[in-house]
């Protein structure tokens, strides 16, 4: 038999059955067997949960925590630290409260945390924490260190001899930041401060967080200076 009439008879045998079923079609259970019910796999065990983690305080002195040094250069000059200050958890709020228990105004009442700014490499800092504003220096994260901040007080302040810092530690009490008797800080002052080129930089630090743009800042910076060498 040829392929053809082979494909041709098979055909003629298909053409004989019907094209789909009847409407009322039952099927036959005794051709195909009893049916089975479909069961869904047992679900898994439930994963036992993750031990929490405990924190621990750290230690003074461990890898994760550094001296603060914040320095004012004028009005008033002052330099003090505050050793052993948790890198994650101490922020430029803690260092306000610092300056501020330190400082007093002309009247002798407390300084507004407004008119304390924060300087790192004599610009304003731009992190809420110690770790955030170091976050492109890898290797004073790791603690052990100190790192120097600067001090603006705007309109001028007394610093307060002797002052230290009460009521716990900054970094919501994780770690120990009380800092030791202050030191005023040795330096120029009055108009010698003025001859200084760091003077300068810290009013166009200034002026560049009041008014967000450093090139009208830098402006106003040499203008002001001009008017003063013209004195």
């Amino acid at each position: 038999m040829s392929e053809v009439t082979f494909i041709k008879s098979f055909l003629s045998s298909l053409n004989s059955r019907p094209i789909k079923l009847r409407a009322d079609y039952v099927l036959d259970e005794e051709r195909v067997g009893p049916r089975v019910p479909y069961l869904l796999p047992r679900l898994s065990a439930p994963h036992p949960e993750m031990p929490k983690k405990v924190q621990r305080t750290q230690a003074p002195g461990s890898s994760k925590s550094i001296t603060v040094q914040l320095k004012s250069a004028r009005n008033p000059a002052f330099e003090f630290s505050l050793p052993n200050a948790p890198i994650s958890t101490t922020s430029v709020q803690d260092l306000k409260d610092a300056v501020q228990e330190r400082v007093v105004d002309a009247q002798g009442g407390k300084v507004s945390l407004e008119k304390i700014k924060i300087l790192y490499k004599r610009k304003p800092v731009t992190g809420k924490t110690i770790a955030e504003v170091l976050a492109d220096e890898p290797e004073m994260l790791t603690g052990g260190k100190e790192v120097e901040f600067g001090v603006m007080i705007m309109g001028g302040a007394k610093f307060v001899e002797g002052q230290q810092v009460g009521g716990g530690s900054a970094g919501g009490g994780e770690g120990d930041v009380s800092a030791a008797v202050p030191k005023a800080a040795v330096g120029p002052s009055g108009e010698e401060v003025l001859r200084t080129e760091a003077f300068w930089d810290d009013l166009q630090g200034f002026l560049e967080q009041r008014l967000k743009d450093s090139e009208e800042a830098k402006r106003l910076r040499g203008v002001f200076k001009g008017a003063w060498e013209k004195q």
